[in-house]
């Protein structure tokens, strides 16, 4: 079977400059964006100032608390931590790069610390390997093409995506373009069938047909004549989650059965503090457009004249009505997505291979590290003690290099 080589992985990535918009706290009244699942358009007159509650979605990129979206999540108190589609409890199995839902409460004024009430993880597509195109650094699984970067995670034990190979079942978390079908993956899974009960995708509905019952994401090809719909009105261009049976008996062409649609959430109620990570997936006009399905009001900004389809950004503001009303935009500068950091106390130490273990992630110290509050390279008198770290992924995707390692006060 064919497998990925070594040099998959490009080393560098050129930095973008990221852009950041602004506006004042002055009270808004904004006409903009409503609606659906990625609906751009319509109206929204006379908004609130929003909830009390705090809500964020993104990928994981540290521990000791949750950071997502530049925000600290306290997950101590969640009352939930589970898998969307299975409802699976999931406490303690979080992971670097896994993309999340968290609702909270703010713990400061400037909305960089909350507490968790639930959290809710969502891959967007599991599923078997059907090519491997290893100069473009992508894949295709159940249809969908597969971006992978120096920035995706991959899980321990991997071993690079040169172990990945055609037939193989990955489970891949990201964000999803459904203009153009692909993925932007932050982390990648190897999983056995065995422990697979439904493989599932995530995108917009194409070539609905509503007498044979079938629709396409992508380039595959859906049949949903026995899939559980709950009242879903299917129509072209819903982005949905679907959840397939992985057995391939009596299907032909690549088709795959459904055995549950579900339309793909939103947040409806107010928030006032609402930061979403995501690429834009649908755009009626610069200051009216949607991330991750989110409809987004940013018509009190000056509207950067590179949003396009597909584009990753962070958008900061409020929730009113299911809008993000924006007070700040900020395009990913590709540099800052290697950036993780972890807080805890240190397992597993090797100081020949200058190597420990973080809250579950393996961390290389092996290259020039800046050490503070006193600390030296022999980190062997630390145990017990609570350190932090901040560090980028290492080559190969599954281990941190630390860049910076402190007392965590």
């Amino acid at each position: 079977m064919k497998q990925l080589p070594t040099t998959f992985f490009p080393q560098r990535l050129n930095r973008r400059n990221a852009l950041v918009l602004t506006v004042g706290a002055t009270a808004l009244s904004l006409a903009g964006c409503g609606g659906g699942a990625d609906g751009a358009g319509g109206s929204l007159a006379g908004v609130s100032s929003g909830g009390t509650g705090s809500f964020s979605t993104g990928a994981i990129t540290g521990f000791g608390s949750i950071i997502v979206a530049g925000v600290r999540f306290d997950d101590s108190k969640a009352s939930s931590i589970r898998d969307i589609d299975s409802g699976t409890d999931l406490r303690g199995q979080l992971k670097l790069g896994m993309v999340v839902r968290i609702k909270g409460q703010p713990k400061s004024m400037d909305g960089f610390r909350a507490d968790a009430d639930s959290i809710e993880v969502r891959s967007e597509l599991l599923g078997p390997v059907e090519s491997i195109n290893a100069a473009a650094a992508t894949l295709v699984v159940l249809g969908q093409t597969v971006k992978i970067s120096p920035t995706t995670t991959l899980e321990d034990g991997l071993a690079g995506l040169a172990a990945v190979s055609i037939g193989n079942i990955l489970e891949l978390h990201g964000f999803n373009d459904p203009a153009s079908n692909s993925l932007s993956a932050t982390r990648v899974e190897k999983k056995r069938i065995a422990d697979v009960k439904a493989f599932k995708l995530q995108g917009a509905i194409r070539n609905l047909n509503t007498q044979a019952r079938t629709f396409s994401i992508g380039a595959l090809s859906i049949g949903y004549a026995t899939a559980d719909l709950t009242g879903l009105a299917l129509r072209d261009a819903l982005v949905v989650r679907v959840q397939l049976s992985p057995a391939a008996s009596g299907q032909s062409g690549g088709a795959r059965t459904a055995t549950s649609i579900r339309a793909s959430e939103l947040e409806s109620r107010d928030v006032a503090e609402a930061k979403i990570e995501g690429t834009v997936t649908a755009i009626t006009s610069l200051t009216q457009f949607s991330v991750g399905g989110v409809p987004v009001n940013a018509s009190e900004m000056q509207a950067p004249a590179n949003l396009a389809l597909g584009v990753r950004v962070e958008v900061e503001g409020r929730l009113v009505n299911g809008v993000l009303i924006a007070r700040k935009i900020e395009l990913e500068d590709e540099f800052d997505l290697y950036k993780f950091e972890l807080r805890g106390t240190i397992s597993g130490l090797n100081t020949t291979a200058k190597t420990f273990v973080l809250r579950g992630v393996t961390v290389d110290y092996n290259r020039p590290v800046e050490f503070k509050d006193g600390l030296a390279l022999d980190l062997s008198n630390l145990a017990g003690r609570a350190i932090k770290v901040k560090g980028t992924l290492a080559v190969g995707g599954t281990r941190v290099q630390a860049t910076e390692i402190s007392i965590d006060n």
